[in-house]
């Protein structure tokens, strides 16, 4: 008897840790174009249910896919025995959009949010950003009230301080931080900040798709690194330019492919 009782114990633990382990690997959140078909496949006695206005949705354990035709964020809550829930479900429907693929190879410039801090260097013998605590990979965007989008931007301010200490914000880290720094007079009779910065870049890439409707297309799909600071660059804005593919270096592990174009591009101001 107490044999028998171990079993049905073991068995019951067994059927739940199974319905745990089907639950946990549902996701959370779904992505679908509008018209399409939309079910959850669990085990039997989890029922997917809509939280607000019912919605008629396929259930769990049928091969029958449901069309969802209205656009928006759609949330479900997955209950046990109809009883209770075990888990909640956001389904966002997109609208259905028609794309071309395209897999040619483009420049790109891009323009980064503020503008980088990829270097320092003296002015006079003097270093006048030593203590600004300003680093390489900051992003300087506003100097004196004044928006800082490009090197042009920057050199302008800086020329009209005559020498006077300038209030600076940068961003560090996702923080913005304010600090400041007084400008020096070169040789040539322009203010200087001692910062090496740079408001661009630009690099070789694969233009994936287009949409015909809109213009919009795809292209890369991951983080660009900047050369000098082998940072992340946060990009602002960018545009496309023709290339020509010069030459191709072959990946392996831990050096991927690289396509090399004649198109780069390297600004830099201090």
């Amino acid at each position: 008897m107490k044999k028998i009782r171990n079993i049905i114990i073991v068995f019951f633990l067994l059927v739940l840790y199974i319905y745990v382990c089907n639950i946990s690997l549902i996701p959370s959140n779904y992505i679908i174009m509008q018209g399409e078909g939309f079910s959850i496949y669990t085990l039997a006695g989890i029922y997917l249910k809509e939280k607000s206005v019912p919605y008629t949705l396929q259930t769990v354990n049928s091969s029958t896919k449901t069309k969802i035709n209205k656009v928006g964020k759609i949330d479900f809550s997955l209950n046990l025995l109809n009883l209770f829930s075990v888990k909640d479900i956001s389904v966002n429907v997109i609208p259905r959009t028609r794309v071309v693929p395209v897999g040619k190879a483009i420049g790109m410039k891009l323009y980064t949010d503020g503008v980088l801090v990829v270097g320092m260097s003296e002015i006079e013998g003097k270093k006048p950003y030593e203590k600004s605590g300003i680093q390489e990979g900051d992003r300087i965007i506003q100097i004196n009230q004044n928006e800082i989008d490009t090197t042009q931007d920057l050199i302008d301010v800086v020329n009209k301080s005559n020498g006077k200490e300038l209030s600076i914000k940068y961003i560090r880290d996702e923080k913005t931080i304010t600090t400041s720094i007084t400008p020096i007079k070169n040789s040539n009779n322009e203010y200087k900040l001692g910062i090496w910065v740079r408001d661009a870049a630009a690099g070789v890439g694969t233009l994936t798709f287009y949409e015909p409707e809109t213009k919009m297309f795809g292209s890369l799909g991951h983080g660009i690194l900047d050369v000098d600071t082998t940072e992340l660059i946060k990009i602002e804005n960018g545009e496309l330019v023709t290339t020509n593919i010069l030459s191709i270096a072959k990946g392996g592990k831990g050096n991927p492919r690289r396509n090399k174009g004649n198109n780069r591009i390297w600004l830099y101001y201090r």
